[in-house]
């Protein structure tokens, strides 16, 4: 009950600043028109030589952003409480961190999910003319879960580090140059040089938007075992990220009563 209580105070605590909200749709939004009008200058009528089209491209950056603005974007929650102290008190606290951690992200998501998804869809279909996605099915639900479980992880690891480090701001900056060059939430992974092909894979990031979206666009995944590596990098993900944060809870001495 906790949990689900915190689910519900992250949910409401996006929707109690309605300024931010309509700047970050309106921010959402203009993704979509930038990166819709760079495909449709770039590619020409026709297919490439990977069988992409003009009009693929097209819904994959706008199912690509979409899917990324469903994602709850990251708080720092661990890092807050380390830098102002309260990390002692809630380490008393007879919940789990980690799981505060998800049901935070896990509210605002459900939050980005009905109040920001649903509008620009509805717009992406009237002013962008968006076809319906193929493969909306349970292969790529599990997929977003997946999807949605490898960014936890991620934000969790980079969050618990703020034990370890003075000020964490640069590994924040860095994770989230990664995102946009790595994760197919700009650029399709299939169209990079296969060098960099070869580096996104030994990373989490194909994994956070590339794969969903392509499955949702073209109704199969890129290549075989797509779902059951993705599954992989995210027990990785949210496994190393709770091993850090024991060996991190170690480093902690509350003096007092």
């Amino acid at each position: 009950m906790a949990y689900l209580k915190w689910i519900i105070k992250s949910f409401q605590r996006n929707l109690a600043y309605r300024l931010e909200y309509y700047m970050s749709l309106l921010n959402a939004f203009l993704y979509i028109v930038i990166f819709t009008s760079v495909w449709t200058a770039i590619f020409a009528e026709g297919k490439n030589k990977d069988g992409l089209t003009r009009e693929i491209m097209v819904q994959y950056a706008i199912y690509a952003t979409l899917i990324k603005v469903s994602v709850s974007r990251a708080r720092d929650l661990i890092g807050e409480k380390v830098r102002s102290g309260d990390i002692a008190v809630e380490l008393m606290k007879p919940v789990s961190l980690p799981m505060i951690a998800m049901a935070d992200a896990l509210g605002s998501s459900m939050f980005q999910l009905f109040s920001r998804v649903t509008p620009l869809l509805v717009l992406s279909f009237f002013i962008f003319d968006l076809n319906m996605p193929k493969g909306l099915d349970l292969s790529f639900f599990a997929s977003y879960v997946l999807s949605f479980l490898t960014f936890y992880g991620l934000m969790f690891t980079i969050s618990v580090s703020s034990f370890f480090l003075l000020d964490n701001f640069g590994i924040w900056i860095l994770n989230s140059a990664l995102i946009s060059v790595l994760s197919g939430a700009i650029i399709p992974i299939n169209i990079l040089p296969d060098f960099a092909k070869d580096i996104a894979y030994m990373t989490p990031y194909p994994y956070l938007f590339y794969l969903p979206t392509m499955k949702l666009i073209q109704n199969t995944f890129p290549f075989d075992g797509a779902l059951i590596k993705q599954a992989m990098a995210a027990t990785a993900s949210v496994a190393f990220s709770l091993f850090l944060f024991r060996v991190a809870r170690r480093r902690v001495y509350i003096q007092g009563g």
